[in-house]
């Protein structure tokens, strides 16, 4: 976690160089291609945890999630379909790992861990002034896991008569795709007719599939969570340059 770090006091001095520095921009058409840079911060809300009691034999429940933070960096292509409305991709990695394979998450249920990457591709609407422009986006796309927690395969074991058998999991990690959508607001400053700085600020809905995980007792070795979804609170910053 991060809890110190200050999103708009990074981008706040960028801002300000660009604003004192600007030459006078003419009113000319709007370059067709945009390439750009990111600072990106996510503030995701986990999904619920499986919760096997280490105490209480055969306990198991959901428990909310917390809210993680992670600053990130990122890239970004635009094209220009006309002034008003562009067609757009954006990438983000955010490289601190959020799974560290402890007791504790074995009996929290593994949530999605790993590192965290994102791509979304969409469009960006609104309107441009002599240095300014103002946006809407609407971006589906996805958000991705280095660490998923996975079943692999199921085996039964068998009891003696009457009993039936139990079905016991094969677990393993590996990388994981969710279905996102990115919904927020844009501002640009145009430093010139080549040059400009971006703001995002906007919501990654993120759709987690069902999770299954492995259970506290042979009755119960294989217990999942349905699928949820979880809203996330999304703030870039960057600069780009169009030709």
């Amino acid at each position: 976690m991060m809890s110190d770090f200050d999103p708009f006091r990074t981008a706040l001095p960028i801002f300000i160089l660009l604003l004192v520095s600007s030459p006078a921009l003419a009113q000319q058409a709007v370059p067709r291609f945009e390439v750009g840079a990111q600072f990106s911060l996510l503030s995701r809300n986990r999904p619920s945890m499986l919760v096997i009691h280490p105490v209480v034999p055969g306990f198991i429940g959901f428990a909310p999630a917390d809210k993680r933070t992670e600053p990130g960096f990122g890239g970004r292509f635009t094209y220009n379909l006309t002034k008003s409305i562009a067609f757009e991709a954006e990438g983000n990695l955010f490289p601190k790992s959020e799974f560290d394979g402890s007791a504790a998450s074995e009996l929290m249920g593994r949530e999605p861990g790993g590192r965290v990457f994102q791509g979304q591709f969409g469009v960006k609407a609104g309107k441009r002034f002599r240095r300014f422009g103002i946006f809407g986006k609407a971006r589906p796309g996805f958000v991705g896991f280095t660490k998923v927690t996975k079943l692999l395969s199921t085996s039964n074991i068998n009891n003696p008569a009457p009993s039936p058998p139990f079905t016991v999991g094969r677990f393993g990690n590996a990388r994981e795709l969710y279905f996102s959508t990115d919904f927020g607001a844009v501002v640009e400053y145009y430093h010139s007719r080549r040059i400009f700085a971006r703001f995002d600020l906007g919501d990654t809905i993120i759709h987690y599939r069902s999770f299954a995980g492995s259970g506290a007792s042979l009755s119960r070795a294989i217990i999942v969570r349905p699928p949820e979804t979880k809203h996330s609170l999304q703030f870039s910053a960057g600069v780009g340059f169009r030709f």
